[in-house]
């Protein structure tokens, strides 16, 4: 694999320095002050030194992009990794940045460190952008970029495109109640054991799995079937009002107020991609990506479920 293109461009403040260099070179040349030459040559041999370390600091990172960012439409984005250095070099201040020469957009500075071989080692960097509209986003144009000597040089390197979510906005005049949405019939586990699932507010205690608990530190409930009784919303994309923009909002705000009162719900989209009821920041973050994806044809396996916009 070709590995990414490191640019080198002198900054404004190089070009003043290697302009003044050239005017005490004069003066040296008219005069013939050796020391001014001294001066001129020292004032070249640094402008040249600090375009080798801009450079090298670099063009050795390693990026590490974090899980696919998820925000709500109107919210910002946040795109985030590690850049991990060379074992045993200096590496210097470096931030990520969005659009040509990091015009547009610009994450703070990360400090200088040293590059090592432990999974500590390196830093975090992270970039925030506007998230306009609801759907599946491509994040190119992104840049690591340094200064680093001096602000001489700027150092920029390219980065491979960041694949983003965002859900509508949650919003509509109408509460979640026990009326509308519509009730469902759901099914009480009880009877034979199915597996486990991941724990949502209001499981007994008694049915969490306390030897996963132990194992990963990940809350898990058992998961049986039998049984019927109790009540799950169904949360349908008919039972709201306006256009397609409005609706989607209305079903999200009802989402999110279901997942915060730790509440079964599923979702009817009208579409052939219904969702049975359920809980758990999976199914929310399933359903989330439903909506934000609504109107689009199918691209592989579900979006959406790593780390999640949870209100």
């Amino acid at each position: 694999m070709k590995a990414p293109r490191t640019v080198l461009a002198p900054t404004a403040a190089g070009i003043v320095w290697l302009v003044t260099v050239f005017a005490l070179l004069a003066v040296a040349i008219n005069y013939g002050n050796n020391l001014v030459f001294a001066l001129a040559f020292l004032l070249l041999s640094v402008w040249i030194s600090a375009a080798w370390q801009c450079r090298r600091g670099i063009a050795g990172l390693q990026w590490l992009p974090a899980p696919a960012p998820e925000a709500f439409a109107g919210e910002m984005l946040r795109i985030a990794g590690n850049a991990r250095g060379l074992p045993g070099r200096w590496h210097g201040p470096a931030m990520l940045c969005a659009g040509r020469r990091g015009r547009r957009h610009r994450g703070p500075v990360a400090p200088a460190w040293r590059g090592g071989r432990g999974a500590e080692d390196g830093a975090a960097l992270e970039l925030s952008l506007p998230a306009p509209a609801r759907g599946r986003r491509r994040i190119g144009d992104l840049h690591l970029l340094s200064r680093h000597p001096l602000g001489l040089w700027q150092a920029c390197r390219a980065l491979p495109e960041v694949a983003a979510l965002v859900y509508p906005h949650p919003a509509g005049d109408r509460p979640l109640s026990g009326n509308a949405p519509s009730q469902a019939h759901r099914r009480q586990e009880a009877g034979d054991f199915q597996g486990v699932r991941a724990y949502a507010p209001g499981d007994p205690p008694r049915r969490i799995n306390w030897r996963i608990y132990g194992r990963r530190g990940d809350l898990a409930v058992n998961r049986f079937d039998g049984g019927a009784g109790g009540q799950a919303l169904w949360l349908d994309v008919a039972a709201c009002d306006g256009d397609l923009e409005t609706r989607l909002s209305q079903l999200c705000q009802w989402i999110v107020a279901a997942e915060r009162q730790g509440r079964e719900y599923g979702l009817r989209l009208g579409n052939g991609q219904d969702r049975p009821p359920g809980r758990g920041r999976a199914h929310y973050r399933h359903c989330l990506a439903q909506l934000a994806l609504y109107g689009e044809k199918p691209a592989g396996a579900d979006v959406g479920v790593s780390s999640g916009a949870m209100p």
